[in-house]
């Protein structure tokens, strides 16, 4: 285990800077959502949850328990889940820096292949989630739960990044669902310390049955997602 010891500003630049990549990448994928909605793909996804499970989950969960009007206890609970993903991975990483310099570096690594491996396949293989594809008509109605409950707060400017033509976001990069891969790839990376197992394997659990209720994902998605995150852990072992 090697110890961060009094590390200098630059050596602090060479560690973080990287990470910096992921938003300045993102937001070029933004640019480029215009040309790739048109072009991108609901199959094989809706077709994999369709024979899978009759229909698609995300349809038959939020009509159990969506209400647009009146959200719940769950849906918040939902929220915060789906929103965790923008903290953990850069929680763990700064756990690690503190502790462990080399697998602070090794984290990194994992989390920069799977991203980027993430965000290439968006580039030639553009994807339409759940809500999306409920809007152009290709499944029966699945909201995007994330951008109403912004709404329901007040927050309309930022509900708006999470609908169709934000500007900002790439809506159709699906497949795979990163917000899955990133718990996953945590539980594999972390498995050998005992008392983490059980939260990560709840915590990777717990995302992917809310990105399935918020319409964020199809099933197939989050086991491509996982899939991704677990061969990048092997190849980079």
């Amino acid at each position: 285990m090697a110890k961060r010891r009094g590390a200098s500003a630059p050596r602090t630049a060479r560690d973080w800077l990287p990470y910096a990549a992921i938003p300045a990448a993102y937001a070029v994928l933004g640019r480029l959502g215009a040309r790739a909605t048109p072009r991108a793909h609901v199959q094989p996804q809706l077709g994999f949850d369709e024979l899978v499970f009759g229909t698609v989950p995300s349809v038959a969960v939020q009509q159990l328990a969506w209400d647009p009007d009146d959200p719940r206890w769950w849906d918040l609970a939902a929220f915060v889940v789906y929103l965790s993903h923008f903290v953990v991975t850069l929680a763990i990483a700064l756990a690690l820096w503190f502790r462990d310099v080399d697998r602070f570096r090794r984290w990194r690594r994992l989390v920069l292949l799977t991203t980027f491996a993430g965000f290439a396949t968006y580039l030639t293989y553009p994807a339409v989630p759940p809500w999306l594809a409920s809007i152009r008509g290709d499944m029966p109605r699945a909201d995007r739960v994330v951008k109403a409950i912004w709404e329901h707060f007040g927050a309309r400017r930022i509900g708006a990044v999470f609908g169709q033509d934000s500007g900002v976001a790439f809506e159709v990069g699906a497949l795979p669902s990163l917000h899955a891969a990133a718990p996953f790839l945590a539980t594999l990376f972390l498995w050998d310390r005992r008392g983490l197992r059980g939260p990560l394997v709840v915590y990777t659990v717990a995302m992917a049955a809310t990105l399935v209720y918020t319409g964020d994902h199809f099933v197939f998605d989050i086991l491509l997602g996982w899939a991704y995150a677990a061969a990048v852990h092997a190849l980079l072992r």
